[in-house]
């Protein structure tokens, strides 16, 4: 588990949980502990990748939905790692990332086609690069004698150990959190499940 959580939590370009919600809180995705990720975002997102790269056919796109939602959720866990450790990111290095990728694949378009083609929409790749150089720099404050991957490891096992200590919920429409992989695995029955329940209190 330590192993496919590393992979996740390191997604977009090298490859690149949620509650209690009552049903006073309608249009929720999910909540990561107490914070709160909307639908109404996740729409925002979803439009912005489908302007790319279209809706797929053979799911009407729910796999793009669970693919960014994870995405997000998974952010929102680096983050409550960085403010954990108080690791900071300096902010330069996060742009030369984000200006090397864009010249290596081809300028803004590439770039932008490149993430979408990875259900990534283009405004959440800076974020990604942030949460990565956030992971590295979690590692070098564990591990400050250790080497770069010695230093991964541990943030790596430093996060899937605060996933575990956070409640998490997703909404049921999506489906529910896998743990093992930091996916988001589809309704049970996609078909016949309602959009949500009462006593989830997530729509």
């Amino acid at each position: 588990m330590k192993k496919s959580l590393s992979r996740a939590v390191s997604v977009l370009l090298i490859g690149f949980l949620l509650l209690g919600c009552s049903t006073q809180n309608p249009g929720t995705a999910a909540y990561v502990g107490e914070k709160r990720i909307l639908v109404s975002e996740l729409d925002t997102y979803l439009i912005e990748l489908r302007e790319i790269v279209p809706i797929e056919t053979n799911d009407e796109g729910s796999t793009q939905i669970r693919t960014i939602l994870a995405l997000i959720i998974i952010g929102e866990i680096i983050e409550t790692a960085q403010r954990n450790t108080e690791a900071q990111v300096d902010q330069n290095l996060v742009a030369g990332d984000y200006q090397a990728l864009e010249q290596d694949v081809g300028g803004k378009e590439a770039l932008d086609l490149f993430a979408a083609n990875r259900d990534v929409p283009p405004s959440l790749i800076y974020k990604v690069l942030e949460q990565n150089r956030i992971i590295e720099a979690v590692g070098v404050l564990l591990a400050p004698d250790g080497t770069p991957a010695d230093q991964n490891n541990e943030a790596s096992a430093y996060i899937l150990d605060l996933a575990g200590q956070i409640e998490i919920t997703v909404n049921p429409r999506y489906g529910s959190w896998n743990s093992t992989d930091g996916s988001i695995s589809p309704p049970a029955n996609v078909l016949s499940e309602p959009a949500f329940t009462v006593d989830s209190g997530l729509n």
